[in-house]
């Protein structure tokens, strides 16, 4: 080595049998049982609602009430970094949310304070890559029982790239918070950011960015709107946790609803109502003796049924029969 050389540090190990003994804290779940804390990159098609999703999130956290319907969550503070929309859009969005008339004298601060509990709204025009995260820090610090950081969106923080290396830049650009999530492991950190034309089959490619954004992060989840459809779906990735697909719906008051965790909850009450129907009785049943069980009209069935069948979400053995899917059939497909 040359006299003037930089001395390189022995690598720090760890005995796998060591690491075996040590009792490690369990990891801390913020939205049960799908979303655990840490750095998570969340993105949507345009229009779909992630802004109202991560908006009704942080309400439900500082109010210590459910999330989306019913999800546990423990009560906590939130930040909300609102750069696009500002704060008159997102306090727009919690008037509609919580249904309240800031009119109304009968109101005063305090009464305010009790409907939000404590969520902090900011802007910040410091990027990613050590100022912003020392901003964040110190709200950390003073903050009672941080629970949750948004940061809306990633391109209103994204760090200055040069392009010679995507992968890496992309990387760097949250290794800041990833150290931040690692020193807070009570604490979700939520970066919203955009989706792109899929690439290949993996949900995931939808995220815009390389998949230095991916390694840094742990976890990501996805935001799917179909064209017609009033529900999305909420694909949801975590890194140290099971893989979910979540069905949720918009309510008129902007809140959400997590329907159902499979692809029965897309469909409509009446499919949703004979295949329950079909569970029960497997067997099958024709038109007729389905639409008496139901109390549902009989050509409403009829319909109901053909879609169905054209879908693959029954049989129909014979001419007038049907039953549900064989296990056989479902696991092929």
């Amino acid at each position: 080595m040359p006299p003037n050389a930089t001395p390189i540090p022995k690598l720090d190990v760890v005995r796998a049998c060591d690491l075996l003994a040590e009792e490690l804290a369990p990891i801390r779940m913020i939205v049960e049982p799908y979303i655990p804390a840490g750095l998570f990159l969340v993105a949507g098609d345009p229009k779909a609602g992630k802004t109202l999703l991560m908006q009704d999130l942080a309400l439900s956290i500082t109010r210590g009430e459910p999330a989306w319907g019913g999800l546990h969550v423990d009560q906590g503070s939130a930040l909300y970094l609102a750069n696009e929309g500002g704060q008159r859009s997102f306090r727009d969005r919690i008037v509609k949310m919580l249904e309240i008339d800031t009119d109304d004298e009968a109101y005063s601060a305090k009464d305010f304070e009790r409907f939000t509990g404590p969520l902090d709204i900011t802007q910040s025009s410091e990027p990613l890559g050590d100022r912003l995260e020392v901003q964040l820090e110190w709200w950390l610090v003073e903050a009672e029982d941080p629970r949750l950081v948004v940061i809306d969106t990633y391109s209103s923080v994204a760090p200055e790239t040069r392009g010679a290396n995507r992968h890496q830049e992309d990387y760097n650009g949250l290794a800041g918070l990833a150290d931040l999530a690692t020193r807070w492991p009570n604490t979700l950190f939520v970066v919203v950011h955009h989706t792109r034309k899929m690439d290949g089959d993996d949900i995931m490619h939808k995220i815009s960015g390389s998949n230095g954004m991916a390694a840094a992060t742990d976890g990501m989840a996805v935001l799917t709107r179909s064209a017609a459809a009033r529900q999305c779906l909420l694909s949801i990735r975590p890194r140290n946790a099971e893989e979910s697909e979540l069905v949720v719906e918009r309510g008129p008051n902007l809140r959400w609803t997590v329907l159902g965790d499979d692809e029965r909850a897309t469909l409509s009450e009446g499919r949703q109502q004979i295949l329950s129907w079909l569970d029960e009785n497997p067997d099958g049943g024709t038109p007729m003796v389905i639409s008496k069980a139901l109390d549902i009209e009989y050509q409403n069935v009829r319909q109901y049924l053909t879609q169905m069948f054209e879908a693959r979400q029954v049989e129909k053995p014979r001419r007038g029969l049907y039953q549900p899917v064989s296990k056989d059939e479902t696991e092929a497909a």
